[in-house]
């Protein structure tokens, strides 16, 4: 948004240094107040609308009551015609206990009177006790649940009355306070505005960036872990083949030494001494000389090497694209540097937005990759933009009349083919939640917490929204300070 311009603010800053210092904290101090209460408005309007929601809920389950309740006392009515015959043919016939139902009535209960016309229909076949009092109960229950849903309506419409005019005095309060700090301020405001997006904008892109490289750090870490891992087991498998071939080769050498040993030598199989006779000598006497079987040489099996184990890798994260590398839309002219009523914050405030892109990056794992990006997104996109220049309103979705943040909108996406809720919080929690750092257009961004504000990302670090009483649809600067989540209907 743009704000007024005024003569006072154009003046010459102080000449002191003190005075100048004094201005600046007065312009943060004003906005933080603009702020307050815009978002203070916005809350009230996400109240009433909650309100409502839950009313509509419970009139449409009133309307199903009553249709049940009706169908179940037609059953009933019907089973007391059924008793109240049977009851007339019983008397008609004779039988004590016909005159005992249409003796004293005066003094007798409703509930006498019900056992004796059950007893009689029972008497005659026609009709199950049990069956009757499930239905008189089941009846019963049901007036009791519609009574109190009933009830519950009405109370609804009551802290509905009584937030919409809490949300209008908050309204009128905001602009009120935003006249008054335009005719003051005036462009030094506006300057504020736009310095606490920027810083915004500045801490979300560095948290992106710092997100992702140090995924890009733990996927090095991790290529280098696997590779380290292949090659160690890769040396394993040679050094167990090495091995086994030695011990082949050593084997067949033992094996071939034992067959020239064993051609001289006969073996006995007991393990004692045996002998050989050896040419006869000069004497014509033969000698004997004791010998033993050559050792039997055995080697030992080689034990093969188990790999080393390797920890279990902590899980990639897959990088996300930043923010400023989504898609930038270009079929609006309308000027990016516009500021939001939503925007800015006390300096710092970004920290926490920087934390939380970081988190979100860091949790995205393959197994909680974000949904694919609908094809409709563009749709989605195209209707809002269609309504840009609509007054905003409390409570209100109606094109080219007025709309509230989530008015637009469930407005925007319904043109596409996807009902969403009319309130923030809620179109938040009934869609898939994604990554900041994987924005596309057509996701929904939501703001503060609670939440009470949300707008249509539409690329290139803009959404399209309805931003505060006073205002109109617009296209602005997303501030980062204050986004607390994304989704991506579709």
């Amino acid at each position: 948004m743009f704000l007024g311009v005024s003569a006072a603010a154009l003046a010459a800053p102080s000449a002191h240094a003190d005075g100048v210092t004094e201005q600046q904290q007065q312009v943060k101090n004003d906005l933080a107040e603009i702020q307050r209460l815009e978002q203070k408005s916005s809350q009230l309007n996400e109240q009433y609308l909650g309100y409502m929601n839950d009313k509509v809920t419970l009139e449409a389950e009133i309307a199903a009551g009553e249709t049940t309740i009706a169908a179940q006392s037609a059953q009933v009515v019907a089973m007391q015609e059924q008793l109240a015959a049977i009851a007339v043919a019983q008397f008609t016939g004779g039988g004590v206990d016909a005159f005992a139902l249409f003796g004293n009535t005066a003094s007798a209960t409703d509930g006498l009177q019900r056992q004796q016309l059950v007893r009689s229909a029972v008497n005659a076949g026609a009709v199950d006790a049990d069956t009757y009092d499930t239905q008189l109960d089941q009846l019963k229950q049901a007036q009791n649940a519609l009574t109190a849903k009933q009830n519950r309506v009405a109370k609804l419409a009551g802290q509905a009355a009584a937030t919409l005019d809490a949300t209008q005095q908050a309204g009128q309060a905001y602009q009120a306070e935003l006249s008054k700090d335009q005719a003051k301020l005036g462009v030094l405001l506006e300057q504020e505005q736009q310095r606490q997006l920027q810083q915004a904008a500045a801490d979300h892109a560095a948290s992106v960036a710092s997100a992702k490289a140090a995924q890009d750090t733990a996927a090095r870490d991790q290529a280098a872990r696997d590779q380290a891992a292949q090659d160690t087991a890769a040396r394993d498998v040679a050094a167990r083949q090495q091995a086994s071939a030695d011990g082949s080769a050593a084997a067949a050498a033992t094996a071939s030494d034992q067959g020239a040993a064993g051609s001289g030598t006969v073996a006995d199989v007991s393990g004692a001494k045996t002998s050989h006779t050896s040419p006869a000598s000069p004497t014509g006497k033969s000698t004997s000389t004791p010998t033993t079987a050559p050792p039997l040489i055995v080697h030992p099996t080689p034990t093969p090497t188990v790999p080393a184990g390797d920890p279990t890798p902590a899980p990639t994260v897959p990088a996300g694209d930043p923010t400023s590398g989504a898609p930038s839309d270009t079929s609006s002219g309308d000027n990016p540097s516009s500021g939001s009523g939503n925007a800015g914050n006390a300096p710092g405030a970004g920290s926490d937005a920087s934390q939380l892109v970081a988190a979100a990056i860091s949790t995205s794992t393959g197994s909680d990759s974000p949904p694919p990006v609908s094809s409709r997104a563009q749709i989605a996109v195209a209707a809002a933009k269609s309504q840009l220049g609509v007054r905003y309103q409390f409570a209100m979705s109606s094109p080219g009349v007025a709309f509230d943040c989530s008015g637009l909108t469930a407005y925007a996406w319904a043109q596409a083919g996807v009902s969403l809720p009319h309130q923030s919080a809620q179109q938040y929690a009934s869609t898939p939640h994604i990554p900041l750092a994987d924005l596309q257009p057509g996701d929904l961004l939501v703001y503060y917490s609670p939440i009470s504000h949300v707008a249509l990302y539409i690329g290139n670090g803009q959404v399209i929204q309805a931003p505060a009483p006073g205002k109109f649809v617009e296209i602005v600067g997303v501030d980062w300070s204050k986004v607390v989540g994304a989704s991506r209907p579709g």
